[in-house]
């Protein structure tokens, strides 16, 4: 859908676009210590540095059209912590729900259920544009039938405008036709707007 109607493109990219020019700051919690309001600097300072943070933010709105998006976390050593080093962003391909629980994400490995998300290992971010389970809960849903009449309908509408405004076609028969050339008259008119 996204690839193929511009103008559904445009709408989403318009939305994904806002979310990189909203601020964002990593807050300690309510009554914080002294030590959560320290680590919470410290962790602001950390991911500010993060040269790949507007691309994670801008792939979690992918989940705005498919209901969800997943980056997997690469993690590494840095100095005397252990930081993201990349978060690549996964197709919606690469998951299913289970079929148990229909809200919960799995990693497709040729399994009944699907593997288990391993904990610090993703970024999961769930959309809900209606309510409902995990999978209908995406813009896919509702765009599916608009795209569909929009994109397979295109060649019936070329067709139209192809032949709007040309002047109505008329045949006629002479008396005493045989219901085979009365016949072969109206498909031959018929054919006239398609060959011309």
């Amino acid at each position: 859908i996204e690839e193929k109607d511009g103008h559904i493109r445009a709408e989403l990219e318009k939305r994904r676009l806002a979310l990189l020019s909203v601020p964002w700051s990593i807050e300690p919690p309510r009554n914080a210590s002294a030590a959560e309001k320290k680590d919470a600097e410290m962790l602001n300072e950390i991911f500010e540095d993060f040269t790949f943070m507007s691309d994670v933010i801008y792939d979690m709105s992918d989940a705005i059209l498919k209901s969800f998006s997943n980056q997997e976390i690469e993690w590494g050593k840095v100095e005397k912590f252990r930081l993201p080093t990349s978060i690549e962003f996964k197709p919606a391909t690469w998951f299913r729900t289970h079929p148990k629980n229909r809200n919960k994400l799995m990693l497709r490995d040729n399994s009944q259920n699907g593997a288990e998300l391993w904990q610090f290992g993703w970024i999961s971010h769930v959309h809900k544009t209606k309510s409902g389970y995990l999978t209908r809960s995406g813009l896919a849903r509702v765009l599916a039938w608009p795209y569909l009449f929009k994109n397979y309908g295109i060649r019936d509408l070329a067709e139209i405008l192809e032949i709007h405004g040309i002047p109505t076609r008329l045949g006629r028969y002479p008396q005493g036709a045989t219901s085979k050339e009365k016949l072969s008259l109206l498909n031959a008119i018929r054919s006239i707007g398609h060959n011309a």
